[in-house]
């Protein structure tokens, strides 16, 4: 099972280019020196003619730290450096609006013509996040899995399918406040496959399966330009 850890920073006045900068200096050292850190990841909005879907500006920068288990992830986060370094305001020398923390279980789904999922090495990630309130979390997820991955994968040009699943989503019933029910993202080659998708006829499809999703709080989606920035040697 891969854990993926989430940091999600918004800001209206720190560049993501400043905020990339700086999680490749001390941050993405003292993560690449974790013995159990598997890789680390950068997202940065993409530019361009993104298709826009009304649900706020995108996050200023993402970190994502893929880990082998629950228990490794939970240790790093409650490292007195990973606090220091990634998650107190102050360390980013300018206003920062709001850090998210979201740790989840990644599954990634079936993409047709392939025998396994493939890995995923296109660099333009569609980040979709659900949030409460709902009734039933659980459900919300098994009914999401079990039908809105396959027809996304029918995307033209689609490279990865995946959804993060927060770590109690097997037994959540009540999500009163805006945490994350579940997380999405397809992976496309650039920003042109991404719009042709979202142009495509499968998106009716795509809309007629959400409105059998049970009532939620609010959903997000952006266009991010995803790179890797550290694998930990198998040697």
């Amino acid at each position: 099972m891969r854990i993926a850890i989430f940091v999600t920073i918004w800001s209206k006045q720190v560049s993501p280019d400043y905020l990339r900068n700086y999680f490749l200096d001390q941050p993405l050292t003292f993560l690449s020196a974790h013995p159990k850190v598997v890789s680390v990841d950068l997202f940065v909005p993409e530019t361009g003619n993104v298709a826009s879907f009304e649900d706020g500006p995108a996050p200023a920068l993402l970190m994502q730290i893929d880990m082998n288990s629950a228990s490794d992830a939970q240790a790093l986060v409650e490292l007195d450096a990973f606090r220091r370094l990634i998650f107190d305001r102050a360390a980013y020398g300018g206003p920062i609006d709001n850090i998210a923390l979201d740790v989840f279980e990644t599954a990634h789904f079936a993409i047709p013509g392939h025998q396994a999922p493939p890995p995923r090495t296109a660099p333009l990630s569609f980040v979709v996040r659900y949030y409460g309130p709902t009734d039933d979390a659980a459900e919300f997820v098994r009914l999401y899995t079990e039908n809105h991955p396959p027809i996304l994968a029918t995307f033209p040009g689609i490279r990865n399918v995946l959804c993060y699943l927060p770590l109690d989503w097997r037994s959540t019933k009540d999500v009163p406040d805006r945490r994350v029910i579940i997380g999405n993202e397809v992976v496309f080659d650039d920003l042109d496959a991404l719009n042709r998708a979202l142009e495509s006829d499968v998106m009716p499809v795509l809309l007629a399966d959400g409105r059998r999703f049970a009532e939620f709080g609010y959903n997000t989606h952006h266009a991010m330009h995803r790179q890797r920035q550290y694998t930990r040697s198998e040697d």
